[in-house]
């Protein structure tokens, strides 16, 4: 054994050194450990934003788009025939007109010819009733004297009531009634020879040209209502449940522009969805009256519809919404799910009912991949643990966006 010892002495203190220095190292990682510090978990937790989660009363407001139409446009057609003599601007396309305004009249020489001859014999009926009344006196000849006075004026009036079988007789006889009638009847013709514009607006194309010859019935123009407009806004189910009442105000503006706007109304709905976009028209009546080109008909415009209001309601972006439903909270330091109820979404705003209890901290930070669980702090957490001693001065992860 001794001369084992002497043989091997070399190799058996350095084996002895190695254990020595390996007891050493050992100790010591074991003493390092001990120490009291933060978890390695708590120091690298991320970043995050919240907000304290509070109901208010909320406006629904619902977008949409469309094309700027006429209210009203309508193809005049006249009830005569015959040559054009006269026309507003020879019917020209883009010709403003006056409500009440002559549009077109035709030549009427022959049926004034005929009026006139009919008047005449009118008033030579009456002169001979009033002639055989004469005699009798009294109030019956007073009454068809004033009228055959009123005949001379140029003006047609009505005839005085019939009271009596024997006056309605008389009448008759002395053929004041088919006279009258007869004058009543070219009067009537007469007016269709002129036509007038039944609403202000402007002519959309071009016209029969003046002196042409048209047909009974043949359309003449198109006058279209440039100030009073209408808009076919088309709507989802859900959208048109949230809507309003009828007769809401309603902001429209040119697409693209916010710096200008005008206000309508909503006037109706229609009650049957188009079966392929699902979709149902709301139809929006407005008015240009300074004629702005940005609002002429065919411009596409968009529109801010009233909807109902929420009485308390938690509006957030609708990116922060899990794909299972539910959103981040930060309690006591780390992530926690709670489900929520979205009532909708307003553009890129999520909508939440009050299903959630107020104060808790939501979370705003976008994170790819959150679980429950995962360790996170705000800026206003590391603050008040540098005030402690207890942040680290390494850690940060930074915010996931």
């Amino acid at each position: 054994m001794r001369t084992f010892f002497r043989k091997h002495r070399r190799n058996i203190i350095l084996v002895a050194a190695v254990l020595i220095l390996s007891g050493g190292i050992t100790a010591y990682l074991v003493a390092f450990t001990a120490r009291p510090e933060a978890p390695e978990e708590k120091n690298n937790a991320r970043f995050v934003e919240t907000v304290p989660l509070s109901y208010s009363p909320y406006r629904i407001i619902i977008t949409g788009q469309g094309f700027i139409s006429p209210s009203r446009s309508l193809v005049i057609a006249g009830r005569a025939g015959g040559r054009i003599v006269e026309s507003r601007n020879n019917l020209k396309s883009g010709s403003a007109v006056k409500k009440g305004e002559l549009l077109v009249r035709l030549d009427d020489e022959v049926i004034q010819n005929s009026l006139s001859l009919s008047r005449v014999v009118l008033i030579r009926s009456t002169a001979q009733l009033c002639s055989a009344l004469k005699s009798e006196g009294g109030t019956l000849y007073d009454k068809w004297n004033a009228y055959l006075k009123r005949l001379n004026t140029g003006v047609t009036p009505a005839l005085p009531v019939l009271e009596s079988e024997r006056e309605n007789l008389m009448s008759g006889t002395y053929g004041v009634l088919e006279a009258y009638y007869e004058v009543r009847e070219l009067e009537d013709s007469l007016e269709d020879y002129r036509l007038y514009a039944p609403f202000a607006g402007h002519i959309d194309g071009d016209g029969a040209q003046l002196y042409s010859i048209v047909s009974p019935g043949e359309a003449l123009l198109t006058l279209t209502d440039t100030r009073v407009l209408e808009i076919s806004v088309p709507l989802t189910r859900d959208e048109l449940l949230q809507l309003d009442t009828l007769n809401s105000t309603v902001i429209i503006r040119p697409e693209g522009r916010k710096d200008v706007s005008l206000t309508g109304e909503i006037k109706r709905k229609d009650a049957v969805m188009d079966r392929s976009s699902q979709t149902v028209d709301v139809h929006v009546i407005f008015e240009n009256p300074e004629l702005n080109p940005l609002f002429f008909p065919g411009n596409y415009a968009e529109l801010e519809l009233p909807g109902r209001t929420l009485d308390k309601a938690f509006r957030i972006p609708r990116a922060l919404i899990n794909g299972d439903g539910t959103v981040n909270v930060l309690e006591s330091g780390v992530l926690k799910k709670y489900p929520v109820e979205i009532l909708l979404y307003d553009g890129d705003i999520a909508v939440l009912a009050p299903t959630l209890s107020e104060g808790l901290e939501l979370i705003t930070t976008r994170i790819q991949k959150p679980f429950e669980g995962m360790a996170l702090r705000t800026e206003k957490d590391f603050m008040a643990a540098e005030e402690d001693g207890t942040a680290s001065a390494g850690s940060g992860g930074g915010a996931e966006k």
